[in-house]
């Protein structure tokens, strides 16, 4: 295994620095959250920018996005978290860009494997991992930096699947949820 060079180990360094300073944040001022939640489109944005950025929430986005779709225009709602979720996606991804030089040297089956399906489908696997609900992403945007993929590519790629993952979530929070509420004698 080779050793990471400077630049690499900076830029992990801060990286993962950040974001484990961002998820202690939020772990101690977690009751903030639910009021920044609150503030519409921009509550969504700053929410989407945490819970991918973190390991510590990722559900909570999810549920804002479908929540705010039922109760805002869901189509500025789905802009708005996959933009956020995108930036928030590449923490992680500079976070494994400090590892690049503890798995580009090794043989590994699952290296091996992993660089495979990355040489044959990049952007295209990136998407579709970005674009369903999955726990795997975290790891995966770690792994790509520890890759060395490009960013721009590894971003814009989660942008388009964050968007369209975000955008189903909010349209079905709102036909699911107007549909509910009118349901409850509750106008939306």
């Amino acid at each position: 295994m080779r050793n990471p060079t400077k630049r690499e180990a900076i830029i992990g360094g801060i990286s993962l620095a950040s974001t484990v300073a961002l998820s202690l944040f939020i772990l101690q001022h977690r009751s903030y959250i639910n009021d920044i939640a609150h503030w519409g489109y921009i509550g969504c944005f700053i929410i989407s920018v945490l819970t991918n950025g973190t390991f510590i929430l990722p559900g909570f986005g999810i549920v804002l996005t479908f929540t705010l779709g039922g109760v805002l225009n869901p189509a500025i709602v789905g802009a708005v978290a996959g933009i956020g979720e995108a930036i928030g996606a590449i923490g992680a991804y500079f976070t494994g860009y400090a590892g690049r030089g503890l798995l580009r040297d090794s043989n590994s089956g699952l290296y091996l494997r992993f660089s495979n399906i990355i040489d044959r489908h990049g952007s295209k696997a990136i998407f579709f991992v970005s674009a369903v609900l999955s726990p795997i992403f975290y790891p995966f945007a770690v792994c790509l930096g520890m890759l060395h993929f490009g960013w721009v590519r590894f971003f814009l790629a989660t942008w388009a699947g964050r968007t369209v993952k975000s955008m189903a979530l909010a349209y079905l929070g709102y036909f699911g949820l107007n549909a509910v509420l009118r349901w409850l004698g509750v106008s939306p």
